[in-house]
């Protein structure tokens, strides 16, 4: 089976390949900007960007929303991470934070669609801290993993290989989730 997955996201698809290619799933990427409704509930914000991307591949259709959240802060930023991080860059989640309770976790949640058919969803997550300061190379297309260290490491994601980090990752955790239902499901 062949599935299309919808991002403009490099760094995700880099992140993600390996769990294809371990499954033996054929993946072809299309790269489309899908956008996104403002709402706080993730879940909702994924089915709605697998709606639309289904619109546009006609065919077997995955979709990722990552977000990270803040402990001290109620669904925040969630599904606006990369707006806030875009409007306040480091400093002002630096700012945020000062002062106050640095535990995050990083949530991935990935949607499966083929026509005619009801979705699937499935999420990974990885709670970690807050660091003051970035350490790290810094990636436009996750600029979150210069500043976040997962539990269970002392070093941030951008500090780490990309296999060190596939052992912690929220997203590789939801599509080996996806995966592993796939490789069942279809055969």
């Amino acid at each position: 089976m062949k599935v299309w997955f919808v991002t403009s996201n490099k760094g995700k698809v880099k992140e993600v390949m390996p769990v294809f290619e371990e499954y033996g799933i054929d993946v072809k990427i299309a790269s489309v900007e899908i956008d996104e409704i403002k709402t706080f509930d993730q879940r909702k914000l994924t089915l709605r960007k697998l709606e639309d991307a289904m619109k546009i591949t006609k065919k077997p259709t995955i979709v990722e929303d990552t977000g990270i959240y803040f402990k001290v802060y109620k669904n925040f930023p969630g599904t606006v991470s990369k707006f806030v991080f875009h409007a306040i860059g480091y400093e002002g989640i630096f700012k945020l934070l000062e002062g106050k309770d640095r535990h995050a976790y990083f949530r991935t949640v990935v949607a499966f669609g083929v026509p005619k058919e009801k979705p699937v969803m499935f999420e990974g997550k990885c709670f970690g801290i807050i660091t003051k300061k970035v350490l790290g190379k810094i990636d436009r297309k996750l600029p979150y993993d210069s500043i976040f260290i997962p539990k269970g490491d002392s070093r941030t994601f951008s500090q780490m290989t990309k296999r060190e980090k596939a052992k912690y990752s929220h997203r590789v955790k939801a599509f080996k989730k996806l995966a592993r239902w796939l490789v069942k499901r279809y055969g």
